[in-house]
């Protein structure tokens, strides 16, 4: 009997893994290790290292959509193909903690924080943390101005060669919040630059993921008249030339609810991201996707922006 179950299970593993494999395949979303990362509270904000063994996650106890949202940020490692149960990492837990991003030589992880900074400022900024000479994040570092704002930054990621992308409500944009972006020069960043009005708007602009070579962009809209919801849609945009392409609504992901914190890996064949669902769930999840279908079909149809 014994041996019997042990088949039996191993049986139902495979046909486990062979389910989500194949939703993913056929470009349905699937719910990100669930009841592990995926909980029945607020998981978002999603970043892999390059070799994909690696997450952080923000999580939070919060209602999403019902006021103010505390996260901390946690980690977790793939071993045997199984993910480990995911850890608070060292510095944060204290304060408002969210949108974790490795770096692709995994010593640098940006994140935004609303921990008071040297002049007392306690809007969400990018900070960072670097890893000592033992592994171990040390203590993290606000980014100076222009970088950081009197406004909220949101965000950020980076890309092959180190330029700095990340989202703002800072005065001065087209909108609610608009996409940024500062270069980087000499091993420093440049003052962010405005993406433009080829992909911000007088609405909002958030959340956003560029891909490693900066030619790919996703990001989360509101207030625009192709969303499915009023709280936020995801959308995608291809860099051509010096421009980006008019963005697209990706209406296979989108619900009625808040959709964001795309996250793109395995050389952009997978996608994660979040999603309430719908309006009135007060808790969000991470997901995944096969991105190839999304790519194909979007970069097929990207036109370019009007001059």
């Amino acid at each position: 009997m014994k041996a019997y179950h042990i088949i039996a299970l191993c049986l139902l593993q495979l046909f486990i893994v062979a389910s989500c494999d194949s939703g993913q395949a056929s470009g349905k979303p699937v719910l990100f290790e669930p009841n592990n990362v995926s909980t029945e509270i607020v998981e978002y904000g999603p970043s892999f290292s390059a070799s994909g063994q690696e997450m952080y996650f923000a999580r939070s106890a919060d209602k999403w959509g019902q006021g103010p949202l505390t996260s901390a940020i946690y980690h977790s490692v793939k071993e045997n193909e199984m993910w480990s149960k995911p850890e608070l990492v060292s510095f944060s837990g204290v304060y408002d903690d969210s949108d974790p991003h490795i770096t692709n030589d995994r010593n640098t992880l940006y994140f935004i924080s609303k921990r008071a900074s040297e002049t007392g400022q306690t809007s969400a900024d990018i900070w960072k943390v670097n890893k000592d000479e033992d592994g171990k994040w040390g203590t993290p570092i606000r980014l100076q101005e222009p970088i950081n704002s009197e406004g909220n930054e949101y965000s950020p990621k980076t890309d092959d060669q180190g330029n700095l992308y990340f989202a703002s409500d800072r005065s001065g944009g087209y909108g609610q919040g608009d996409l940024y972006v500062a270069k980087t020069e000499g091993g420093q960043f440049a003052a962010p630059a405005n993406l433009g009005d080829a992909v911000n708007t007088d609405q909002g602009e958030w959340n956003l993921e560029i891909s490693r070579d900066g030619k790919i962009l996703i990001f989360e809209a509101s207030g625009r008249p192709e969303n499915v919801s009023s709280y936020g849609d995801l959308y995608i945009s291809f860099k051509e030339n010096d421009g980006w392409t008019v963005p697209q609504n990706i209406t296979e992901l989108n619900t009625s609810g808040s959709d964001l914190s795309a996250c793109l890996t395995n050389k952009n064949k997978t996608l994660y991201y979040a999603s309430s669902d719908s309006i009135k769930n007060p808790s969000v999840n991470i997901y995944r996707v096969d991105f190839k279908t999304i790519f194909d079909h979007y970069k097929k149809n990207a036109t370019a922006t009007e001059k």
